[in-house]
């Protein structure tokens, strides 16, 4: 009984000194937890992203000789790539270099741009931070090669 009484006694000064310890550490570690959500997200929109814009650059450059070809269908292609982000036809931006049709010995350039807002609404607590993760990825393929 008195070995425990002396614990008891011994221990008292430090009574709540691990609840301030929580209290500091927990904000840190939540950012921490929360900043790698955000990352793995951005991570897999850009990775997705980036293989629409190879996607519909390919389709551009093997289909544009086609008879009955429209942009429209790189960019379907380009969509249909990326089935984790909700593309529209308006993200995809379709460029040849140089001149306007993909002709021997030109690239087909395909850029596309999306924005979502962050996951965790944290970014909007620091003063002059876009609200929204703008992502955006190109492709460059040459044209009938």
């Amino acid at each position: 009984m008195r070995f425990l009484q002396r614990f008891r006694d011994s221990r008292s000064p430090e009574r709540g000194a691990v609840a301030v310890e929580f209290a500091l550490v927990l904000p840190i570690f939540v950012l921490l937890v929360f900043g790698i959500a955000e990352y793995g997200r951005a991570f897999n929109i850009q990775v997705s992203l980036s293989e629409a814009a190879r996607e519909a650059s390919r389709y551009a450059a093997i289909h544009s000789s086609d008879t009955g070809y429209t942009p429209a269908d790189a960019r379907s292609a380009g969509i249909a790539a990326a089935p984790s982000v909700p593309l529209v036809p308006a993200d995809i931006a379709i460029a040849y270099s140089p001149g306007s049709a993909c002709a021997a010995d030109s690239n087909v350039i395909v850029t596309i741009t999306y924005s979502v807002p962050y996951m965790t609404g944290l970014p909007n607590l620091v003063p002059g931070m876009s609200p929204n993760l703008t992502v955006s990825s190109r492709g460059v393929m040459r044209c009938a090669g």
